[in-house]
Order: structure tokens, then sequence, then C-alpha cells
């Protein structure tokens, strides 16, 4: 566990003993969203290890948005799917089971992706909901020539870590994927980010003619991953990766 790990992990245990402690009333959330996380990476022999840090973004995901429709795996007080084709640490799993079967997992309007690095940290999802098909934090520079060719051929690359898309986007997803890409080997192509952001746009007019994805600039405000700099100057609605989080420390937008 590097450090910006720990600095994450130990804020997570310090939220749930008492931000979170006996707590039940979330308050009500938007219907129209389903809250869905994996819980497959953790160590094979000791599965719980590490569920305090799922449990943690379910947690600040519904005191900040209140309780919506949620799935888990191994989530003891939501909806529970079972997926076995999901091997603990291999991405590919991962990202093929978000390519090819996220449609049949939820039936609202929109999904939301969290994980236990990525979750929202303050409330404002409204904002973020009925406008575009995709948003997740930018993987476009925040700079005029990058904005102006992701403008003029949809092509708003961003990351799926924390994410929110629309049922139809993954109705779409899960056709191509089915009809084509369910042959591809482990590649970036299929990797679940590159695949709604950019595989598809690319390759298929009537994606890229269809979904509406967020520009930069909303992205930003949306969610940040520090693997692509981004000029942030105040808190978003959320975030992705413990560096990310680390970085929102040094900064003072949080406490720990």
């Amino acid at each position: 566990m590097n450090d910006a790990t720990a600095l994450l992990s130990r804020w997570q245990r310090q939220r749930l003993d008492t931000v979170h402690a006996n707590r039940t009333d979330y308050g009500h959330g938007p219907d129209s969203v389903t809250v869905l996380a994996y819980y497959w990476g953790a160590d094979v022999e000791k599965p719980d290890t590490y569920f305090y840090r799922i449990e943690s973004a379910f947690r600040e995901t519904w005191l900040h948005c209140g309780m919506m429709k949620s799935f888990a795996q191994k989530f003891p007080c939501v909806e529970i799917q079972i997926e076995p084709s999901l091997i603990p640490g291999n991405l590919y799993t991962m990202s093929a089971d978000c390519d090819g079967k996220f449609a049949d997992r939820f039936s609202t309007d929109y999904l939301m992706v969290i994980q236990d690095d990525g979750f929202p940290l303050q409330s404002g999802l409204e904002e973020f909901l009925g406008k575009w098909d995709f948003i997740g934090p930018p993987y476009v520079r925040d700079k005029f020539f990058p904005r102006l060719i992701a403008r003029m051929f949809n092509l708003w690359t961003a990351n799926g870590g924390f994410s929110i898309r629309s049922k139809r986007m993954c109705d779409m997803a899960q056709k191509y994927w089915r009809e084509i890409y369910h042959t591809f080997p482990d590649c970036h192509a299929v990797g679940e980010d590159a695949y709604y952001t950019e595989t598809l746009l690319r390759r298929h007019r009537e994606y890229r003619c269809t979904m509406k994805m967020a520009d930069c600039r909303s992205a930003i405000r949306f969610a940040y991953d520090c693997v692509v700099e981004q000029p942030v100057k105040s808190l978003p609605f959320g975030f992705h990766r413990a560096e990310t989080f680390a970085i929102f420390v040094d900064r003072g937008w949080i406490q720990v």
C-alpha cells in the first residue's frame, strides 16, 4: 500500500467510525440512477481485508446523493450480483463485464460507477444528470486545440472509474460488444475506459452521432483523475485515484 492509498484508507476508516457509525438514514436520492461498484480486487485468501473501503465508497455516495438503487459484489445491505467470470485483480475480466454486461445490470436511466478509490466528495449530483450519456474525469487536456478537436469529433475521452453513463449508451455498447468486440484479446481498445470513450466513438458513426459526451470543463467539475493534469481550482463533485485524494488533502480541500 503506497502513501496515498494509506492516507485514503485511514480517512475512510475514520469516516466509517465517526460520520457513518450506526447511520441508517441517508435520505432519498434520484430514482433515475443506479450505483454500482466491483468488489473484486481483494486478496482471495482474505476477501474482507479491504472491504471497509468499498463500504466507505457507498456510504459517502449515499451521504452526498441520498440512497439510490445499488449493486455491489459482496455488499450485504444492497442487492448483490455475483459474476463468476471476474478474476480478482484481472482488469480484463472487469472490462469485459463493463463492456458486455452493464446494460443487463440496471434498468434506470443512468448508472453511476464508483470504486473504493473513486466516489462523490460533496453534493451536487443533479447538475450532472440529464445532459450527457457519459461524464467522468476528463482525459482531454483543457487547452484550446485538444478541446477544439474533441468538440469537432465528439471525442471527449474520460476515465470510467468514477463516472455516470446512460442506459442507452450501455445498451449500444453491449450490442457492439456482442457483435464484434467479444472476440478481441486483452488490449487498450476493449479496456473499459477506452471502449466507451475512444473505441466506439472513433469506429462507429452511429455511436458517435448518438451519444452526448460531457465536455472537458463540465467533466472537471464532475471529477478529477490526476493521471492527466487539469486546472482544478476547487473541490469537484468527486474524484478517482488515491493520488488525486492526496492532492486534495495537500490543498486543504479535505480534512484528514
